[in-house]
């Protein structure tokens, strides 16, 4: 059934439609992600921000989590299954990162906005970067099915966490989830849980920081002073990751380390740096 599913959609397949697919895609992988929080976190609302960095780091490890357990194959080399873009296909296939990832990050965005444009345009991208994956022939339907909703449930959970706690108490809850998932992350060794864990803990440690020494104010001034925190922010993570990749040795557990330090960097340093720098 799931096969004949695959094979009618890829039976449309052309030039035009792979590199839809492709770029339709990207907006379930980690670029669109920092971009997205990025801009709203340091230029719009911070609270908002952390909201759908909650949401989507919470999501992130529910889904290496569910990988683990699962551990099921991907559609990648059954016979009549043409496979794109295999290199973001890691992994167990199900649920599928992407769209699960996609769900939480939109879904905390339409959540957010209460608006029913918002959430129509958050539910067609979310519904698009599913057919995208099984288009480009790397997940079976019910990956992406359980990775949609198991993102808007992570979204939904976290709504509820922030309308009935206060800071601290949010606070404590990233910390929690960071202890529950410590033992898992160790138990598997799996690439891609041990970097989104390291994003949980670099977030962890960080909001706290930012919440007591630093509270800096979302830009509110002229479209160039947000282009100039954003672009200055961007190049900031971007060297902590980089510098980091390049002096820590290529072993899985420094991934955690290294994928902290960006989290800490986006939440902790850069806010820090604005305020020093009157940006």
């Amino acid at each position: 059934m799931e096969l004949s599913i695959l094979l009618a959609i890829q039976s449309v397949a052309n030039l035009f439609l792979d590199y839809l697919a492709i770029g339709v895609t990207m907006l379930g992988e980690p670029v669109a992600a920092v971009l997205a929080i990025t801009v709203v976190y340091w230029l719009l609302d911070k609270e908002t921000g952390e909201y759908m960095t909650f949401s989507l780091l919470l999501s992130v490890n529910a889904n290496g989590l569910v990988k683990n357990i699962c551990n099921f194959p991907r559609p990648i080399g059954q016979e009549g299954v043409r496979s794109l873009r295999v290199e973001t296909a890691t992994g167990a296939s199900f649920p599928s990162g992407h769209t699960q990832t996609a769900a939480a990050l939109f879904g905390s965005i339409a959540i957010r906005a209460r608006r029913a444009g918002t959430a129509f345009a958050a539910a067609l991208v979310v519904v698009l970067v599913a057919l995208s994956r099984l288009y480009l022939g790397v997940h079976w339907p019910k990956d992406v099915l359980v990775g949609a909703v198991l993102g808007l449930l992570c979204a939904v959970l976290v709504y509820l966490l922030f309308s009935n706690f206060n800071e601290r108490g949010r606070e404590r809850a990233c910390l929690v989830l960071a202890a529950a998932f410590l033992p898992l992350v160790l138990l598997w060794h799996d690439a891609d849980f041990v970097k989104g864990y390291g994003l949980l803990v670099g977030y962890a440690a960080a909001i706290p920081l930012e919440h007591r020494f630093v509270r800096f104010p979302p830009v509110r001034r002229t479209l160039r002073a947000r282009l100039r925190r954003e672009l200055f922010g961007l190049l900031v993570v971007a060297a902590v990751k980089l510098g980091l990749g390049f002096l820590l040795p290529d072993l899985l557990p420094l991934k955690a380390v290294e994928y902290g330090a960006v989290a800490f960097a986006a939440f902790y340093l850069c806010p820090l740096l604005f305020v020093k720098l009157r940006w």
